[in-house]
């Protein structure tokens, strides 16, 4: 088809052409999702689903061909998966795994529910098509996106001892530079 992605060539996964040039970043994107979507459909085939006698984990396998623990197993995985997504959520903006926890919460959820299959693999191409169009840019471009990164590292610290104060763990000499900044005491 006219708008099918070639994932077989060189370059597929890169974010330069083979002239090396940079690639445009929905190209990128597209190429990444191509592949991911392919990825699905090599591993799970057209309906998405991992057939509980065929679960490669063995004792994951013995819980979902069980007609009593299969479905009990997919509500503790839902029940789990909601408690870390919730657990995550306020640790964000707070010091904290919060990203981490949230997409372990989605991660597990994952291996029992279709939807949450196809938002992890999204949120996969996403990053690996950010990670390969930023590889390519030159340092003229990447050195302001590490700027803004570092800053709303900052902020993001900043707001979290605004929030919960200075610890009283932290070092003297770290505390004592800590408190000179404005609105933290």
């Amino acid at each position: 088809m006219a708008g099918d992605v070639d994932t077989t060539s060189e370059t597929a996964g890169q974010g330069r052409d083979a002239s090396g040039a940079r690639r445009a970043y929905r190209d990128v994107r597209r190429e990444q999702h191509a592949i991911v979507r392919q990825e699905l459909l090599d591993r799970f085939g057209e309906d998405g689903r991992i057939d509980a006698h065929e679960d490669p984990i063995r004792w994951r396998r013995a819980l979902r061909t069980n007609p009593v623990t299969g479905p009990l197993y997919r509500v503790v995985i839902a029940v789990l998966g909601l408690a870390l997504i919730i657990a995550g959520i306020p640790m964000v903006p707070l010091i904290g795994p919060g990203w981490a926890v949230i997409f372990i919460g989605l991660f597990l959820w994952s291996t029992e529910f279709l939807w949450a299959r196809r938002v992890t693999q999204f949120v996969k191409a996403e990053v690996k098509a950010f990670d390969q169009y930023a590889r390519a840019l030159p340092w003229k471009a990447k050195i302001p996106m590490l700027l803004l990164s570092a800053a709303f590292g900052w902020l993001c610290f900043y707001v979290a001892l605004l929030v919960t104060g200075v610890p009283d763990w932290t070092p003297d000499l770290v505390k004592e530079y800590l408190v000179m900044v404005p609105g933290l005491e």
